[in-house]
């Protein structure tokens, strides 16, 4: 297995986590080997059986070089079409979202953002760039050792710019 007991990493769904370590879990009758990963931000701890991690997007947090690589794309030009619906865009940004692929996440963010700032979003749209902003601030704060407010005012500042 790649992960090692204490190191960060990224599930898309909640975000940063702190690996626990493997255990046995009982479920169903069956036993599965289980990685435990608690999530300091929402105080809960999972147990994700270690056949499915590469099925839940579990990953490692990014690296520096992959940290500069998602500030040039929030930094880029916004790609949004604004003669689809809001629920053709809305269905569009939430399977970006879902990949947890941070280069993804710095796109809903910034495209939404800046659609923002031309028509008013949906309460859909408004959640998935608050939610894509926050996401990356938390690990990209892990990745730089510095505070998630910090980098969500930095992120903040590109994307509304």
């Amino acid at each position: 297995m790649e992960y090692s007991e204490g190191e960060h990493v990224f599930y898309p769904r909640h975000g940063v986590g702190e690996i626990l370590g493997v255990s046995t879990q009982k479920c169903a009758g069956s036993s599965e080997e289980c990685l435990g990963v608690h999530f300091v931000q929402q105080n809960m701890t999972l147990h994700i059986p270690v056949y499915r991690l590469g099925a839940v997007g579990l990953r490692k947090v990014m690296t520096r070089q992959k940290v500069s690589k998602v500030f040039e794309a929030l930094k880029g030009r916004a790609r949004y079409n604004t003669s689809h619906s809001h629920k053709e865009r809305v269905k569009h940004y939430q399977k970006k979202f879902d990949t947890g692929d941070p280069l993804e996440l710095a796109a809903v963010a910034r495209d939404l953002a800046r659609l923002s700032k031309k028509q008013d979003l949906t309460m859909d749209e408004e959640g998935l760039c608050r939610n894509s902003i926050d996401l990356l601030s938390k690990e990209i704060s892990i990745t730089k050792k510095k505070p998630p407010t910090e980098m969500r005012s930095e992120i903040e500042t590109v994307v509304f710019r």
